[in-house]
């Protein structure tokens, strides 16, 4: 993952990605009857910046040079650097679908480069933010002080085909996307899903189900210390 700055809201993403990785090994471990997790490792880079493209690109080709078969971007406009990278190993290795992936961040990225190489995008929902906030006011119910919203409240999320098709339009009126390209796009999502074993859309939908009920705890991080913490109970090192 490429990360921007190293302060507490980024912490919550490694630490919520950390504890998802490991979840999901030891639930292919158990799909597949193994003795024990797949050596799967996190390679992780703080840039220290949320604006500066080429160090994102530079980041992602160092882990593609590591062997990273996905690379979430969790650094804003930074993920234009990593998509970069990515559609570039691609062109190296004579492909035109599959791994390495890239992942979205904020807001549904699914769409860019033409979906060729994109999977999923972990949403958060400002706009739902701002609504509510409005709306309290509006219903005489506002007050001050932090409200955070999760999967519960409509928050936080995974992409799906609502958001593509919604966050198209929004690139069509900006002039990011070409009208006569939406069915491309959205041919190259679905087949990259497609190419996903239904099962894991399963498990990600009982890793959501779990966090909802309160099963699942997902843990977090506000000070460095707490996230050395989550990083030592989940390396993930290979």
């Amino acid at each position: 993952t490429v990360l921007g700055v190293e302060i507490p809201v980024l912490y919550h993403f490694e630490a919520g990605y950390r504890f998802g990785i490991d979840w999901g090994l030891n639930k292919y471990k158990e799909h597949e009857g193994l003795a024990a997790k797949p050596n799967v490792g996190l390679l992780y880079t703080y840039t220290g910046t949320f604006d500066d493209v080429a160090k994102g690109k530079a980041a992602t080709e160092a882990q593609l040079a590591q062997g990273a078969v996905a690379v979430y971007n969790v650094a804003g406009p930074l993920g234009i650097g990593d998509l970069e990278a990515i559609t570039e190993k691609h062109k190296a290795m004579g492909t035109e679908s599959g791994p390495p992936f890239y992942f979205g961040v904020d807001s549904d990225q699914d769409w860019m480069g033409n979906a060729k190489y994109t999977l999923a995008s972990g949403m958060k929902r400002v706009d739902i933010g701002c609504y509510d906030a409005v709306q309290s006011v509006v219903d005489g119910t506002f007050k001050g002080g932090v409200h955070s919203l999760g999967l519960k409240e409509g928050g936080v999320g995974i992409s799906g085909i609502k958001e593509l098709l919604d966050f198209m339009d929004f690139g069509i009126k900006a002039g990011a996307i070409k009208a006569s390209d939406t069915y491309q796009i959205i041919a190259n999502w679905a087949s990259n899903r497609a190419a996903i074993p239904y099962w894991i859309w399963e498990a990600i939908d009982e890793l959501k189900a779990g966090i909802l009920d309160g099963s699942i705890q997902v843990p977090t991080a506000d000070t460095r210390d707490q996230m050395l913490a989550v990083r030592a109970q989940y390396p993930l090192e290979r």
